[in-house]
This record gives C-alpha cells, sequence and structure tokens, in this order.
C-alpha cells in the first residue's frame, strides 16, 4: 500500500479493510448495518407492525438506536438531521407522511453517501472507526461480497502514489453505479438424475449439454459427471455474490426434493458462475460462530455435557452454516433457550450483549499479547512466563497505560492498541457503546426471527446483513455462556447478573479491571 501522507487516513484504509474481511476475528469483525440500510430497515418494519408480526416496543427500539446514529453522523445535513427527528417523534403508520419520508431521505443519502464520506475525510473531520464502520457497512449492505471489495480497493491503493482516502471515497461511490446488481447464470449439477414425475424438464442440461456449457464459460472438465444440470439466473453485484444466492437457491432445492421423495437431492460440491474463473464450492461459506471453550476444557466428546447448554449448542450450529432462514431460526432458538426469562424474550438479546461486551477487552488484548511475542520474540519475558491469557492480557494493558507498548508492525494491530488505550481511560462510557452496538446487532435477529416464524417473510431487507454482523458475535456470546457453566459452574441468567454488576461498576480508577469483567465476583 502507498501510504497517504494522513496518519488516520493510513489507518482508516486499513480498518476498513479489516471490516471487509471475512477471516477478522469478532472484536475486530463488523458488528452492525451500514446507516442506509438501517433506514430501510425502520421503512419495512414500520409496515410489519401494523401487519402485527413486530410489536411497537420492538420497532420503538429501531428508532431509538437509528436516531442516536444519525445524530453523530458526520455524513448528514443539519437539516436532514431536523427532519428524521421530527417525522420519527412517534412510530411512523403504513403510508403515512413519516413513513414516506424515511424512504425517500434513503434514496436521498444513498444517492452520494460515499461521496458525502468523501467530503468529510477531506475536511479532516472524522474519525477512523466511525468512518470504516460506516463505509463497510454500506458497501456490504448494497451487496458487494468483501472479497470483491477488498481487491478493488487494493488495485486503486497500488495505483495512487500517495493514496487519498476522499478519492477512495469517491472510486467506491462510481464502483457503485459502474457495477449494478445484474444477472448471473450459474450452473447447478447433479450427480445423479433426481426423481422427477414427468422426467426432466427440456430446459434442463443432460449428459454432452452440460460440458458443453461449462467448456463454452471456459471452465476445466475435467472430473465434472453430471447426468443432469440445471442454468439458473440470479441478481449480484459480483459473481461471489452469485454464488452465494445461488447457494441458497441449491438449497431450497434439496429441502423440497427430500421432503417431497423421501431421498437425497444428489448435487455436485461445486457449482459454476458465468464470469468467474473457477467453480465455487457447494457449501456455504461460514459465518464464523465459534464456540472455542468445548476444545479448551476438552468438551467436544464428554458424557456428562448439560442438556439444555448441548441442545443450544446444536441449534447455534445452523447460525454458522445452513440457509438463512434455518440460520436465524437455530441461532436464535440458542440464545433465547438460555438466557430469555419466560416472560420477555426479547430480553435475551440484551444479556447476550452483556456477556460478549464483558469478553471483548480480554480478547483484544489477548490478541496483543501473542502478537508482541511474536514480533518481539525474546525480548519480553515476562509475557512467555505467564501463565494464562488473563495475566498476560494484565501485562499488555499495563503496557498500553504506561505507554511502554512496543510499535507493532500492523497499522490494524497499532489501531487495535489505540482503541485500548481509549476504552482504558473511559471504560465505563466506551464499554457501553460497544454493548449498545452489539445488542442491536442480537434485536436485530431476534425481529428476524420474528418476521420468518411469525410472518412467514423470507425476503426482509435485513435478513442477510443481519446474519453476517451477528454470527461471530453470538458465537463469542455462547463461549462465555459454555466457560461460565463447565468451568465456573454458574447459570447463564447468573452469569448476565455477574456481567451486569461489571459493567456498571468499571471504574477508570481501575482501568484494568476491564481484563476479568467475568471473573470477578
Amino acid at each position: 500500500m502507498t501510504p497517504s501522507v494522513n496518519p488516520s487516513e493510513n489507518l482508516a484504509v486499513v480498518r476498513l479493510l479489516e471490516f471487509l474481511s471475512d477471516r477478522s476475528p469478532w472484536h475486530r469483525s463488523l458488528w452492525g448495518i451500514g446507516i442506509v440500510l438501517a433506514l430501510e430497515e425502520l421503512h419495512e418494519s414500520c409496515t410489519v407492525l401494523a401487519q402485527g408480526h413486530l410489536s411497537e416496543a420492538s420497532v420503538k427500539r429501531v428508532i431509538s438506536s437509528l436516531n442516536k446514529r444519525i445524530g453523530h453522523h458526520p455524513g448528514f445535513s443539519g437539516e436532514e438531521k431536523r427532519l428524521l427527528q421530527q417525522q420519527l417523534q412517534q412510530v411512523p403508520r403504513p403510508d403515512s407522511v413519516a413513513h414516506h419520508t424515511i424512504r425517500r431521505i434513503s434514496t436521498i443519502v444513498s444517492a452520494d453517501y460515499l461521496s458525502r464520506w468523501g467530503r468529510v475525510v477531506d475536511s479532516g473531520n472524522f474519525t477512523v472507526e466511525l468512518f470504516a464502520r460506516s463505509v463497510a457497512g454500506h458497501l456490504l449492505d448494497a451487496g458487494f461480497s468483501g472479497q470483491y471489495l477488498r481487491d478493488f480497493i487494493n488495485q486503486r491503493l497500488q495505483e495512487a502514489n500517495p493514496f487519498s482516502l476522499g478519492q477512495l471515497c469517491n472510486d467506491l461511490q462510481q464502483e457503485i453505479t459502474a457495477s449494478p446488481p445484474r444477472d448471473f447464470e450459474v450452473l447447478l449439477a447433479f450427480g445423479a438424475v433426481p426423481r422427477l414425475l414427468n422426467g426432466v424438464p427440456t430446459s434442463w442440461l443432460q449428459g454432452p449439454g452440460v460440458t458443453n456449457w461449462l467448456k463454452a464459460q471456459g471452465f476445466d472438465t475435467a472430473g465434472v459427471r453430471a447426468p443432469a444440470a440445471i442454468i439458473r439466473r440470479v441478481r449480484a453485484r459480483d459473481t461471489i455474490g452469485a454464488a452465494q444466492a445461488a447457494r441458497s437457491e441449491s438449497d431450497r432445492y434439496a429441502a423440497r426434493t427430500l421432503l417431497a421423495t423421501g431421498l437425497p437431492l444428489n448435487r455436485l460440491p461445486k457449482l459454476w458462475v458465468s464470469g468467474s474463473a473457477a467453480p465455487f464450492d457447494l457449501g456455504h461459506d461460514r459465518r464464523g460462530v465459534e464456540v472455542r471453550e468445548l476444545y479448551r476444557e476438552d468438551r467436544i466428546f464428554t458424557d456428562d455435557a448439560n442438556k439444555s447448554v448441548d441442545a443450544a449448542l446444536e441449534l447455534l450450529s445452523h447460525l454458522d452454516s445452513s440457509s438463512p432462514v434455518a440460520a436465524v431460526a437455530g441461532g436464535w432458538g440458542a440464545i433465547e433457550g438460555l438466557l430469555a426469562p419466560s416472560n420477555d424474550r426479547s430480553t435475551a438479546a440484551d444479556n447476550l450483549a452483556s456477556l460478549v461486551t464483558c469478553s471483548f477487552p480480554r480478547a483484544e488484548l489477548t490478541r496483543l499479547a501473542y502478537l508482541v511475542q511474536q514480533n518481539k520474540p525474546g525480548e519480553y519475558r515476562v509475557l512467555e512466563d505467564a501463565g494464562s491469557n488473563r495475566e498476560r492480557s494484565r501485562i499488555i494493558g499495563n503496557m498500553i497505560l504506561e505507554g511502554t507498548m512496543p510499535a507493532l508492525q500492523g497499522l490494524s494491530d497499532q489501531a487495535a492498541a489505540t482503541r485500548m488505550r481509549k476504552l482504558f481511560l473511559k471504560p465505563k462510557v466506551e464499554l457501553e457503546i460497544v454493548r449498545e452496538v452489539i445488542s442491536d446487532s442480537f434485536h436485530r435477529l431476534y425481529r428476524q426471527r420474528n418476521l420468518i416464524l411469525h410472518g412467514g417473510k423470507l425476503d426482509s431487507v435485513a435478513l442477510t446483513p443481519g446474519l453476517r454482523t451477528v454470527a461471530k458475535l453470538a458465537g463469542a456470546g455462547m463461549d462465555r455462556v459454555t466457560h461460565g457453566h463447565y468451568v465456573q459452574n454458574l447459570e447463564p441468567l447468573d452469569l448476565v447478573a455477574k456481567a451486569n454488576i461489571a459493567l456498571a461498576l468499571v471504574d477508570a480508577s481501575n482501568p484494568l479491571a476491564c481484563v476479568e469483567l467475568l471473573e470477578t465476583s
């Protein structure tokens, strides 16, 4: 990367790339959707409320969260902020002036959203974290795949000398216009002809027709043995997004086949998207749900697993790689089953958010500790001699506070250390910000569950983006529930009480207490 003359711009673009990577750990991943999609989500929620599938309290929460975000957003004009505030003083009714205003403001802001950020950046009045989260969320919500965006940005960085973050924003805005959602042809092939009442439809490809299509598209046909295949058109902005859409289509066909015939659909493990250089795996990309505590405590094949925790983990597995509908139902079922009181299911979202928030400082400090050991081997024996991640985190935290933290090679790691210093200086404020963002993500999952199970709505504007932001967070939270059960002998709601007390009492006079928010009594 050719560096900018402005260090903040360098950090911002590195953080942007980090948010666009599906390999980023949960504590560095993107936790929320973009502001434009949030407006669309509110517009949709008002309509669904009138249909009886969401509660008024649920929609009021959406409004409250949106008002806070817009109030602090430098990309909105003062007039736009005041207008929205006036129109959102109460829940808009469908087809009311306020309801139409939400959609129209969304359209206006979306038209030049990234150019607005370009102007904000050029003014110098921006924060790295808000910029990166806002821009990454907007681009992913627009339907681009993270890898496509990373390749696009890296190419621009290589061409510029030095690069300008404001210009990059303008380039990304132009790319949204230049690469609208379009149709892609996708071939789904079968290892055996499916059982069909009236035989293979004439629109299907059979035998040589399958390999002829693949050759015409430039694919290697070696090893492809498919007596039948279908061509489907999907809409996406890039080939990776097209493959993701095709996987969901394929899953629906497989489910229908099993229900209709009692036989599994024999699908080849690859799918082919026109315009791509190589086939894609048929299996869904993992969304990053991880409960490492099962491995750390050697509980994978245990015989004495708690039935409630075990059932929740089984449900949670659907959040990692199942189709969106199954992922929402299973993911929320796992959370609700362990963390919801009987009289208020939505509370489970806040409860899990508290657990994840308490885990955040330790997760980041542990990563920084290992990076110091890797980058400075032998120079920090105190870290190497530490007996636990808890000790290492305290050591790194103390280094950050004292200003003795060694400079790390990666800009993203330097930014992480800066974020932790900011958290140590105002722990209550910063942790509450973290908790609110994470809680919003879990409440969105709950709303999606209600839309699917109660309203039969499978095409919500926030369905796929919501899963993208919540999966890793849910894994981190359930990891703490598992640890609390097996190591601390705590019931999930008792652990939540512990977390809430720790967050309420954390204080800048003892910042290193952030390292052990779930361990202190």
